[in-house]
């Protein structure tokens, strides 16, 4: 079944993705297909840009399209969180924010970072409080796993792979 990116581009991807991902964009997410769950394949020039990447597509998945589109109050907050590896700083990232989201309607549309490094990820979040329920037409997100987590980071680009419990 194709899907949406976040370039507004259908694509079909599968498990086997690693170290594929398109050359043309800085940053940027596919969906992968997964037996049970549902999972993302994204990248960016610097892991900040590869961790926002993420953010949005795990909005994506949640909220059944693109999170730009989201509507409702505006919002700013902080986030931050920790992790010893890179692996842990992506899950526990991409907790938080799921976290707010489920309890508060926050869906983020961008993100200025402080730091993105291990043992710290901190970033200002601007987005929109969703105002209908109506509005999350996605699956629902139950967790953020380490099944098939992958993070590669390199002077030039990183690559994230992440499955969600869904």
């Amino acid at each position: 079944m194709p899907r949406l990116t976040c370039r507004g581009v259908y694509t079909r991807t599968g498990m086997n993705t690693k170290g594929s991902f398109p050359e043309a964009s800085d940053s940027g997410y596919v969906f992968l297909e997964h037996t049970a769950d549902v999972g993302l394949r994204a990248w960016g020039l610097t892991p900040a840009a590869a961790f926002a990447a993420a953010a949005q597509g795990m909005y994506a998945i949640a909220l059944g399209r693109e999170p730009a589109g989201a509507t409702g109050p505006r919002a700013a907050y902080a986030i931050s969180v920790s992790g010893a590896t890179w692996g842990d700083l992506l899950v526990n990232w991409l907790a938080e924010l799921l976290f707010q989201f489920s309890v508060e309607g926050l869906v983020g549309q961008g993100f200025a970072f402080s730091e993105c490094d291990p043992p710290r990820c901190s970033a200002q979040v601007a987005g929109r409080i969703l105002d209908e329920e109506e509005q999350v037409e996605g699956g629902e997100i139950k967790a953020v796993t380490y099944h098939h987590l992958e993070v590669e980071v390199h002077p030039d680009r990183t690559a994230i792979q992440v499955i969600f419990d869904v």
